[in-house]
């Protein structure tokens, strides 16, 4: 990876860190990770800073979960976004 890309990530992360506790962000290709970071605390008013390896609870995400899985199948050509629906 490149360091302007680099650097541009970074300081998206740290100005997105502002005023929540932390931010985690990854770039992944099928190649594999791109891009990883971490800005700000794991907690508010904490100490200790966030990390790429970081554990926290994810809520609510089945629909952004199921998007991405369905324009994956579109990448492979599994799924046609235009193909009439059938019974």
């Amino acid at each position: 990876m490149g360091k302007d890309l680099r650097s541009a990530c970074d300081g998206i992360l740290q100005r997105t860190a502002t005023g929540v506790p932390g931010v985690v962000a990854m770039i992944t290709d099928r190649s594999g990770n791109i891009y990883e970071g971490a800005a700000g605390k794991r907690s508010l008013g904490g100490s200790q800073p966030m990390t790429t390896d970081s554990v926290f609870a994810i809520y609510s995400t089945t629909k952004a979960i199921t998007g991405t899985a369905a324009l994956q199948c579109v990448e492979e050509g599994k799924l046609d976004l235009d193909a009439p629906a059938k019974n």
